[in-house]
C-alpha cells in the first residue's frame, strides 16, 4: 500500500484556488555568483530538498472534496530539475521573460507539484527559477526552505521525520486557541507571529471584526481592478541597502516596512498618474499575508499564515505625509483583531462547501487591489555547495480577479522588490518597478543629510 496523508483545510484552500488563468504557483529565482553545474544542483536538491517527504509526493485526485498526500515510488528528481537555457545576451531582461512565461504555466498534478528550472548560465554564475503549488506550502515556508538550503543553515535534524501539515481547527477552535495566547509575540506583525487575541480584545472581540470585514466596501474600479488572463509578467528592482531604508526610517521614526511600502504606494500613484488615471479620493488596499508559525516551527510546509487588509494612502502626494499615513494603518491594523478572524477563515474553508469557498474568494478579492509580501532574510552572505547566493526574489499567486504582487525580500544587507502582474492589470511590471524606485529616491532624497550622517 502507498503512503498517503490527508491534506489539511488550509492546503485546500489554496489548491481549491487553482485556475487556468490564475495558478496558484508560487515562483522564485535564485542566482549564484559562481556557475552550478547539473551535477551539483541534483547533489543540493537530493541531499537539502528531498528530505522534506512533502517534496516527494503527489496529490491524488486534486478535483476530491478531501484529497490526499500520496508518495511517489520510485520517485525520479530528474522529472523535476530542466535545464533552461536563456536566449542572448542573458542578462536579467531575459531572465525575467523566462521568469514570467514559466509563472504562466500552471504544474502538473500528475507528479509532485514543483519544478527547478535550472539556468546554468547567468552573468558568471547560474539562476534556479523554483516553482511549487501553494497546497505544498505558503511563500514564507517555501522561502525558509529555500534558505535553509544554503551551506550556512542546513541543519538536517530539521526534517529527520516526515514534515507535512497538521489537521487544522474548525474555526470557532481556531480563534478560541487563538485567544489563549498560542502563537507567540515577536518584533513585527506583518513578519512574524504576534498576540492575534490580545489584539482581539482590544478590538472588540473577533465577532466585532468579522462584521467589520464583511461590511468592508470593495476597492475603486482603477486599472489595477480587472479580468485576470493566464499571461503572467515578472520584474525586479535594482538592490537596495537596507541601511539606507533604515536610515530613512530613523529619521522618520518609521520601520523598514513602512518605508517600502510607502514608496511602494507612490510607485502606484505615479503609474495611475503617468497613464493618465484619477489618484485622489480612491481607495486601494493590499492584502498583506503575515506568518503565525512560532520560531520552533519555522521548518514545517503547509499553509500558516494571516491576511491583513492595507489601505494605501494613494491620494497622499508628498512622499513624507505618504510614509506618515503608512505607519499610522500599519499600527491601527496591529491593534486589531481582523488577523486574527482572517486566520481562522484561511484555516477553515478548504473542508467547506465549494460554494461557500468562492464566496470567501470573492469577497476577499474585491476588498484589494494587489497582494504585497515581506520575507526578511539573513543578514550574511549564504553559499549554496559553496556557490554564494547573489539575489533572491519570489512572487506568490494572487488568487480569484487580482491581478497584482509586490514582493519584498532582504537579504545579505539589501532588498529586491519585485512586481508580478497580469498582462491585462500591467502590461509592463518594469514601468511599476521604475516608478518604485523613482519613489524610494525619492524618500531618500528628502533625508539625504540623515542618511549620509
Amino acid at each position: 500500500m502507498p503512503i498517503t496523508e490527508k491534506m489539511s483545510s488550509a492546503d485546500v484552500t489554496w489548491l481549491r484556488m487553482e485556475s487556468p488563468i490564475n495558478p496558484m504557483t508560487i515562483t522564485g529565482v535564485m542566482m549564484t555568483a559562481e556557475p552550478m553545474t547539473r551535477e551539483r544542483v541534483v547533489q543540493l536538491f537530493e541531499e537539502r530538498f528531498l528530505p522534506y517527504q512533502r517534496f516527494r509526493m503527489r496529490v491524488d485526485n486534486p478535483e476530491a472534496s478531501r484529497p490526499r498526500w500520496v508518495l511517489e515510488e520510485p520517485f525520479d528528481l530528474n522529472r523535476h530539475i530542466l535545464p533552461y537555457e536563456l536566449p542572448e545576451p542573458g542578462d536579467q531582461d531575459a531572465l525575467e521573460h523566462a521568469v514570467s512565461d514559466l509563472m504562466s504555466t500552471p504544474l502538473s498534478f500528475a507528479m509532485p507539484p514543483w519544478t527547478i528550472h535550472h539556468v546554468e548560465h547567468y552573468g558568471e554564475g547560474s539562476a534556479l527559477i523554483v516553482r511549487l503549488h501553494h497546497c505544498i506550502a505558503d511563500g514564507i515556508a517555501m522561502m525558509h526552505v529555500l534558505l535553509s538550503m544554503s551551506d550556512e543553515m542546513w541543519d538536517p535534524s530539521n526534517v529527520t521525520m516526515p514534515v507535512g501539515p497538521k489537521p487544522r481547527k474548525s474555526l470557532g477552535e481556531q480563534l478560541k486557541r487563538t485567544a489563549k495566547g498560542a502563537l507567540g509575540e515577536t518584533m513585527d506583525l506583518f513578519t512574524s507571529p504576534s498576540h492575534l487575541a490580545t489584539r482581539a480584545k482590544q478590538a472588540g472581540g473577533g465577532a466585532k471584526s468579522l462584521a467589520a470585514l464583511l461590511a468592508m466596501r470593495p476597492d475603486s474600479h482603477t486599472r489595477f481592478k480587472g479580468a485576470a488572463t493566464a499571461r503572467k509578467q515578472a520584474a525586479w528592482s535594482r538592490p537596495i541597502s537596507v541601511e539606507t531604508i533604515k536610515a530613512i526610517g530613523r529619521a522618520t521614526e518609521t520601520k523598514v516596512n513602512d518605508v517600502l511600502v510607502a514608496a511602494a504606494t507612490g510607485g502606484l500613484r505615479r503609474y495611475l498618474a503617468d497613464n493618465g488615471d484619477a489618484t485622489d479620493n480612491i481607495l486601494i488596499r493590499a492584502a498583506v499575508p503575515f506568518n503565525v508559525r512560532p520560531p520552533e516551527r519555522a521548518h514545517e510546509l503547509g499553509n500558516a499564515f494571516a491576511l491583513v487588509f492595507l489601505p494605501l494612502p494613494i491620494s497622499v502626494e508628498d512622499p513624507a505625509e505618504r510614509l506618515s499615513a503608512v505607519k499610522a494603518s500599519m499600527d491601527a491594523i496591529k491593534k486589531s483583531s481582523e488577523p486574527a478572524v482572517v486566520f481562522g477563515i484561511l484555516q477553515s474553508i478548504g473542508f467547506a462547501p465549494k460554494w461557500v469557498h468562492n464566496l470567501v474568494v470573492k469577497m476577499f478579492s474585491e476588498k484589494c487591489s494587489l497582494v504585497v509580501t515581506n520575507v526578511p532574510g539573513p543578514a550574511e552572505q549564504l553559499h549554496l555547495l559553496g556557490a554564494p547566493i547573489s539575489s533572491l526574489m519570489f512572487w506568490v499567486p494572487q488568487s480569484g480577479d487580482i491581478g497584482l504582487g509586490i514582493s519584498i525580500l532582504s537579504l545579505n544587507g539589501q532588498v529586491l522588490v519585485g512586481v508580478s502582474a497580469d498582462a491585462n492589470i500591467v502590461s509592463d511590471p518594469n514601468e511599476l518597478v521604475a516608478a518604485f524606485e523613482t519613489e524610494f529616491d525619492a524618500l531618500t532624497a528628502r533625508y539625504t543629510e540623515t542618511v549620509e550622517a
